[in-house]
């Protein structure tokens, strides 16, 4: 009997240790979640361009969640020193010069320009997902052409608008009140054609000066701080909504001035500001070195005005920013300012051969609501235009 006992027992403990070592077999397999691959790469972008943060931002997320990857990317902004010696660096290893950004490193290919990005990273991953490794070296030029083709087009398009803004912003009343107000105060000290020629010159050429840098402070200033993430995105939205309230305020100007009530004009340089610009002439005025005087005095009325001139201004600034290249923009700035100082160099010819101030100031009075009408026309095409460039 305790022989039958203790083979039951050894029998029951076989059993248990039987089923204990099957149950593995048995039990339900768990979801094991597969690791998404990464795709690694090099990239060298501007800051603040608004192809670049949108493939970095945008097309990126999207490639990720199609294919199922991860797209690793080790960011260099271009327009930093050391991101461009790296980057020309990098270049020079392969054989070929910087000419065209943005750049991207991935594997053995290098493709260059926002064009050649988009069409190539995609067959970079279908190839990696299939042989698990990126796509053999290829040369190719085509994309450095037909990208830089892309920014000569892209340059060509923008030069018009900003033609067009820098001499709306010329024409502008409070600029140009500024400048009838400096005439009338020349006319008082009746200094002599040379003297008058003079001093003329180097008001213009110092408001040319200041609007360049503080234009040049603002770009930078935009490059520099305002790309995080897609912030591009909020840059356009904001400077449509500006333009519409812009444009609704200018045909509101418009209405008011043909109703000859230009003096309530609601975008008009505040009587605070023309008081300081009319201090600091008639101060500046009595220096002896009178063009030096004129020189202070048109800058520093330049940098003053700039809260009633800078609502064309500024939005024009961001409107660069997002259509052209760094090295372009500047230029397209300086094509702004010299259509900005155009219409006051315009002005002061005309007083310098014989046209009275009066007249002038008659004259813009006359054609106040077709300057209100193109301005208001000008910041409804700015708030398309910044999102199709």
């Amino acid at each position: 009997m305790r022989l039958m006992c203790r083979s039951g027992t050894r029998l029951s403990l076989l059993a248990i240790v039987s089923i204990l070592s099957l149950s593995p077999i048995f039990s339900q397999p768990k979801d094991v979640v597969p690791t998404r691959p990464d795709i690694e790469g090099i990239y060298f972008t501007e800051t603040g361009c608004d192809h670049c943060d949108s493939f970095l931002y945008v097309q990126k997320a999207k490639l990720e969640q199609v294919y199922n990857v991860n797209i690793v990317l080790e960011t260099h902004d271009i327009l930093s020193a050391e991101g461009y010696a790296e980057c020309v660096e990098m270049l020079k290893q392969r054989q070929l010069k910087f000419s065209v950004f943005p750049v991207l490193f991935i594997g053995s290919n290098i493709y260059r320009g926002s064009s050649a990005i988009e069409e190539n990273v995609p067959k970079e991953i279908e190839y990696y997902l299939v042989h698990g490794s990126y796509r053999p070296a290829s040369s190719r030029t085509n994309e450095l052409i037909s990208d830089a083709n892309q920014a000569d087009d892209a340059f060509s398009a923008s030069i018009v608008p900003t033609i067009l803004a820098g001499l709306l912003d010329g024409i502008n009343p409070c600029a140009f009140s500024t400048m009838l107000f400096f005439l009338s105060f020349m006319a008082l000290r009746r200094k002599d054609r040379r003297s008058l020629a003079l001093v003329g010159i180097s008001f213009i050429l110092a408001v040319f000066v200041a609007y360049f840098l503080i234009g040049l402070g603002f770009l930078g200033a935009l490059r520099r701080f305002l790309s995080e993430k897609r912030f591009s995105l909020y840059i356009n939205i904001f400077v449509s909504a500006l333009a519409a309230v812009f444009a609704a305020l200018n045909v509101r100007d418009a209405v008011v001035a043909a109703r000859g009530r230009a003096s309530e004009s609601f975008l008009q340089m505040p009587l605070f500001i023309k008081q300081i610009n009319h201090r600091v002439i008639r101060y500046f005025n009595q220096l002896p070195l009178y063009v030096l005087g004129a020189a202070l005095s048109g800058f520093l009325v330049s940098v003053v005005e700039l809260a009633c001139t800078g609502q064309i201004y500024l939005p024009t600034i961001v409107y660069m920013n997002q259509s052209v290249r760094s090295s372009r923009s500047i230029i397209l700035l300086l094509v702004y300012n010299i259509a900005f100082i155009f219409p006051l160099a315009l002005v002061f010819a005309l007083y310098f051969f014989g046209f009275r101030h009066e007249r002038i100031r008659q004259w813009y009075g006359a054609h106040l609501v077709l300057v209100r009408v193109l301005s208001a026309l000008f910041f409804m095409a700015l708030g398309v235009l910044v999102w199709i460039t």
